[in-house]
């Protein structure tokens, strides 16, 4: 069973407009109560190419060793989604960093204007 917090690469594809698209890593958002249905809600995340890029408020810096992806990177709360399990196209880890959890969930708050 697919569990909140672990990351998965998923085809992201077909996409329309500027929605994250590809081949690309995502952490599992939805409660694992729900995750036995056949979607689950994940946030895509993108690599980081400068390293001072800005990290704004609904984004959350993943530094590889936490993330057990090969590159820095940011996972997109304004990009948060659910997708059919199907896309899912293989495990990369699970997410244990309790600061950055914290984060993402405040990520989320701010992209969903929620207390």
């Amino acid at each position: 069973m697919v569990k909140q917090w672990e990351i998965y690469f998923l085809n992201l594809n077909p996409v329309i407009g500027s929605e994250q698209a590809g081949t690309r890593p995502a952490i599992v958002v939805s409660s694992n109560g729900v995750n036995h249905l056949n979607q689950i809600t994940v946030l895509p995340i993108t690599s980081i190419k400068n390293p001072k890029t800005f990290i704004y408020p609904n984004e959350v810096f993943l530094d590889k060793k936490i993330s057990n992806l090969s590159k820095d990177s940011v996972a997109l709360a304004h990009q948060i989604r659910t997708i059919d399990k199907q896309r899912l196209v293989n495990y990369v880890g699970m997410l244990k960093d309790k600061k950055v959890i914290s984060q993402i969930g405040e990520a989320i708050k701010f992209q969903l204007d929620l207390q």
